[in-house]
């Protein structure tokens, strides 16, 4: 409305002076080199609005030429960046679906239109890692590592490429960088855990998992037993440098997180028969067969008395430890293995029986035969149950739940794989054996209980 009032304004101004110079159109006398030139008003005004006019086109055709080239550079500029893109979504297409080949031609197609670019940098690296490009892949995450808006997503491929080549110490280093860039990370708080467990640096996998585990988290019973393996590994370490009351803290804490954590009960009922009073001693030995009855805790109670003969450990395992959990096999076993050493061969042989349950395993037909040769010399007898071993489960071992290792003693990484806190206390499956084994095997039981 105001800009159709001021065009109608201005068209009426131009038809008043028009009128006006028609009324007074007045001379105009021009002299030079020479020349007369006399005319009215109306024709200088109307010249001097041509001359106008057309320097007003010429300017705008100046303008043209000199603003020209830079929208026909920003026209292709803007053409070159949209099929950068393109390249950079199919790239990813590419390596989302494991296509290596045309993974690789599209980021050689980003790199043509968009050099330089975060994207590009990415799809050039994750190309060349689907390639196998060792070389190409640590050269674009180098280049990554040095710009401020690509470092962090650098560190993190640097970081895989280390650990796939193995070199934990770069690796760490690397997630520690990326720690002090962004701290609190997840992605870098679980590399910086990872990585302290496989460098066996406990006291920075503890740091890490308190980190990591946050609020709830912190209270799960995955989170627990991890911190209870640590404890017991940072108790072995404190035992190595000698002090044993460290130990026994980090043994006694490792035991409270998991209190079915075999390994930890055993070092806390060995440090603690050393450095506490036999109440003390008492009370553990109570709670760790309560909750993890195993028979290397069973041997561990056993030796806190130096020098006990075989009858007096038998009574004591009866009156002190059995009653805290009198029905688990591994207190019939220890009972059984007590009475045999002390030569009660009817309390032997109802434990060896209530230990072996319906399916008994092998060890325990073999203690039955070690009884008749001991008890009875009945050699045919022993022979008898030496013949059932042969088809009975194997007895329980550490088991590696990864790679299936199997081994007599718990250890916190696999000795194959390497996984940490892998190994459970399970009857593996020992398969089927031969007569001819069958019969190796009689014959060295035998031989071996003769000669006890």
């Amino acid at each position: 409305m105001t800009r159709a009032i001021f065009l109608f304004v201005l068209l009426a101004l131009l038809a008043f002076g028009a009128v006006w110079l028609a009324d007074y159109p007045g001379t105009v006398n021009l002299t030079w080199a020479g020349y007369q030139i006399q005319t009215s008003i109306v024709v200088v005004a109307a010249l001097a609005l041509v001359f106008a006019v057309l320097v007003a086109f010429l300017y705008r055709f100046w303008l043209w030429l000199k603003r020209g080239p830079g929208r026909i550079g920003a026209l292709f500029s803007a053409r070159r960046r949209e099929k950068g893109l393109e390249a950079i979504s199919s790239g990813m297409v590419a390596i989302a679906a494991g296509d290596p080949v045309e993974a690789r031609r599209q980021a050689v197609a980003a790199e043509k239109h968009l050099s330089g670019e975060p994207m590009t940098l990415l799809l050039a690296a994750q190309a060349a890692e689907l390639n196998d490009d060792d070389r190409a892949a640590q050269i674009y995450y180098d280049r990554m590592i040095k710009r401020e808006d690509t470092e962090f997503l650098g560190l993190r491929g640097l970081i895989q490429r280390a650990r796939k080549e193995g070199d934990i110490g770069q690796a760490r280093a690397l997630a520690e960088r990326a720690d002090a860039l962004r701290p609190g990370t997840d992605w870098v708080l679980k590399e910086l855990y990872e990585l302290a467990l496989k460098a066996r640096d406990w006291d920075k996998a503890d740091s890490a998992l308190g980190r990591l585990a946050r609020g709830k988290a912190a209270k799960g019973e995955a989170v627990r037993r991890a911190k209870a393996v640590i404890s017991y590994e940072r108790a072995l370490v404190a035992l190595e440098h000698g002090n044993e009351e460290e130990g026994l803290s980090l043994a006694l804490a490792s035991h409270d997180l998991d209190r079915s954590f075999v390994p930890a009960a055993v070092l806390a009922v060995r440090l603690t028969s050393k450095l506490e009073s036999p109440r003390k001693l008492q009370k553990l030995v109570i709670d760790t067969w309560k909750h993890a009855p195993h028979r290397d805790l069973a041997e561990a109670i056993r030796l806190t008395n130096s020098g006990e003969q075989p009858p007096d450990w038998f009574r004591r395992a009866q009156d002190t430890v059995a009653p805290h959990n009198k029905d688990h096999v591994e207190t019939h076993l220890m009972l059984a293995k007590a009475a045999l050493a002390s030569s009660d061969w009817g309390a032997a042989r109802e434990h060896l029986m209530k230990a072996g349950g319906e399916t008994p395993p092998a060890s325990i037909y073999h203690m039955l035969a070690s009884l008749e040769e001991k008890a009875n010399a009945d050699a045919i007898a022993a022979r008898e149950w030496i013949l059932k071993s042969a088809n009975a489960p194997q007895d329980p071992l550490w088991i590696c739940n990864n790679c299936g290792r199997q081994q007599d003693k718990w250890s916190v990484h696999c000795p194959s794989c390497d996984s940490f806190d892998s190994f459970s206390w399970k009857a593996p499956d020992r398969g089927t054996q031969s007569l001819e084994s069958i019969d190796v095997e009689v014959v060295e039981e035998i031989k071996a209980v003769q000669a006890d």
